[in-house]
């Protein structure tokens, strides 16, 4: 489905065909899959949604987005049922910079992340079972970095009234908040660092 500027041939691996045990906080476990989303999958992407959902991402056309979307990630289980999904384009969601120019508003936030659009996605949309969803959450985030091995950041923005919520504050830490270009409205910036969760090998010459 989407194939963006940091989805290059290296990336090109078999990352779909991972096999995950998730458990629930009573108890229960579910096998998940990872694959590409696909364009089946928008019905249950919709039923996913809440208004909490929105309230963090916005209201949202789910077929606009992952037209555009650089990595849309969707978990399911054995028989099929989509457990979660999640969509990353390549700039931020909300108003907050234009699409082309968002990295000095970045570097002004934070001098210490070296964000530049070659290593950096954006979380646009998130949903999941609630029972799982703090699992379904860490796998997506794992498996992001893992298909997209220049991926160092993502980030996720959304309104500064607004707490994450239970599940994606287990993997997002907050950076500073930055104001809308069109209106008064504060955001909240969060980013995920990729040696957090999938943490890249170094070779070295043995000694």
């Amino acid at each position: 489905m989407p194939s963006g500027k940091l989805l290059n041939s290296s990336a090109a691996q078999s990352w779909g065909s991972k096999m995950s045990v998730l458990t629930s906080p009573r108890g229960k476990v579910e096998v998940v899959h990872c694959r590409r989303t696909e364009s089946q999958d928008i019905y249950c992407i919709k039923n996913l949604i809440r208004k909490f959902t929105q309230k963090l991402f916005g209201n949202l056309n789910i077929i606009y987005l992952l037209e555009k979307a650089n990595l849309a990630i969707t978990l399911h289980n054995d028989q099929e049922e989509i457990m979660a999904q999640a969509t990353f384009l390549d700039y931020p969601n909300w108003n907050i910079a234009t699409q082309d120019d968002w990295v000095s508003v970045f570097r002004e936030l934070d001098s210490d992340i070296p964000c530049t659009p070659l290593n950096t996605l954006f979380m646009h949309l998130f949903v999941a079972v609630d029972e799982y969803s703090v699992g379904c959450c860490k796998e997506i985030i794992r498996t992001v970095f893992k298909a997209v091995p220049d991926l160092h950041f993502v980030f996720l923005i959304v309104p500064s009234c607004m707490s994450l919520g239970s599940t994606l504050i287990t993997v997002f830490s907050q950076v500073g908040c930055v104001p809308s270009l069109t209106n008064d409205e504060d955001f909240a910036v969060h980013v995920c660092h990729r040696q957090n969760h999938y943490p890249q090998l170094h070779i070295r010459k043995a000694r």
